[in-house]
């Protein structure tokens, strides 16, 4: 299946597609009610259904590509890896229902999924306890060394699917290293290119230049430094987009009850998953530095705690001190996307923020 019906192209699906999808992959299951998600790139949708006559319905939820920012072949990996980590971690993840890579009238690939609930609490933990903060950071140390434990992967690269399993692609799109310095200076040669021509989103800029002042320093800076770089652990599945966003919480404790978005792996360097991790989920700054450096100690103690025969020695901070800053050049380049809901006031609060860390570098 390409997924070049009118309806793949433009993103939007009907309700009798959904039931074809459903139908595609589970037969004996009816709908009863549909909700789709105003939210994310991809379709997604709340369904209730009935496994057969006569069960009571429940909740799960169908995911379909439909958008431009995954490849396909990347999207493919999300059930497979949803189904491997379930199957040989702990870490919480909703159960498969079946999933379809190609398919002649549906957006492919698409799958169903189990509804899990909890909380999303994107852009608003500070709404968390000071106790169920520290508990997220605490889960996800622990959940990112469970991850890392599943390695090492013979290459560098972003994971995909090829000949129906997942493997590490080897693409002119997405090129396979055998070192994770070479992986990063290109992935971030790329993103400062984009940087300069208004970020990865151009049309949702308010300010194009925003950040093109930068470029050329922070492209010397990197260009120098990630070659010298400390050699790297060997490559492991990471989730670089561990984020509130995708993450369901228990509201009262904090506990993650789901992670979500398998769908964008790299294998790489662990450390640099603790970095972007790291990022993700200290932004933005709730209280003052030393209540953020304690919740970046419990994360860290987290993981060192729960890795077999690793510790967070003098190379590893080396190399996650460094990490940061592509993290941050990255958020430059997504900042019209990741804050097109906000206030021109909070975009530039944050454009400051990011300016003031790559300071510390150039």
């Amino acid at each position: 299946m390409t997924g070049d019906s009118a309806a793949a192209e433009v993103g939007v699906l009907t309700d009798v597609d959904v039931r074809g999808m459903v139908a595609t992959l589970q037969p004996e299951w009816s709908v009863d009610a549909i909700e789709r998600s105003p939210h994310g790139t991809d379709f997604v949708a709340m369904l209730s259904v009935r496994p057969s006559a006569g069960d009571r319905a429940r909740d799960v939820v169908l995911k379909a590509t439909t958008a431009d920012f995954v490849a396909p072949t990347i999207a493919r990996s999300e059930p497979r890896f949803l189904e491997l980590v379930s199957r040989e971690t702990s870490i919480p993840v909703p159960d498969v229902f079946g999933y379809c890579d190609y398919h002649e009238e549906y957006p492919a690939p698409f799958y169903l999924i189990e509804h899990v609930e909890g909380e999303n609490y994107e852009n608003r933990s500070g709404d968390l306890s000071p106790l169920g903060r520290e508990r997220v950071l605490r889960e996800a140390g622990r959940n990112l060394a469970e991850l890392h434990e599943l390695g090492p992967i013979p290459s560098v690269g972003r994971v995909g699917v090829h000949d129906g399993d997942l493997a590490v692609l080897d693409t002119d799109d997405h090129p396979r290293h055998d070192d994770f310095r070479d992986w990063l200076l290109a992935d971030c040669e790329e993103t400062l290119d984009a940087i300069a021509d208004g970020g990865w989103f151009p049309e949702l800029a308010d300010d194009a230049d925003r950040f093109a002042d930068l470029v050329p320093d922070l492209r010397a800076f990197l260009r120098d430094s990630v070659p010298r770089l400390p050699e790297p652990d060997p490559p492991r599945y990471c989730h670089w987009d561990y984020r509130y966003g995708n993450l369901l919480l228990e509201p009262e404790t904090g506990r993650t009850r789901a992670v979500l978005d398998w769908a964008n792996l790299l294998a790489g360097d662990p450390v640099y998953n603790l970095a972007k991790a790291e990022f993700h989920l200290l932004k933005p700054v709730v209280g003052n530095d030393i209540r953020t450096a304690t919740l970046r100690d419990i994360f860290l103690t987290a993981y060192a705690d729960a890795r077999t025969d690793w510790s967070l020695d003098r190379t590893a901070r080396e190399r996650l001190v460094l990490y940061r800053l592509p993290c941050r050049v990255d958020a430059m380049a997504c900042l019209p996307l990741w804050y097109r809901d906000a206030t021109p006031e909070e975009r530039d609060d944050r454009a400051a923020e990011l300016r003031r860390f790559a300071a510390r570098y150039v």
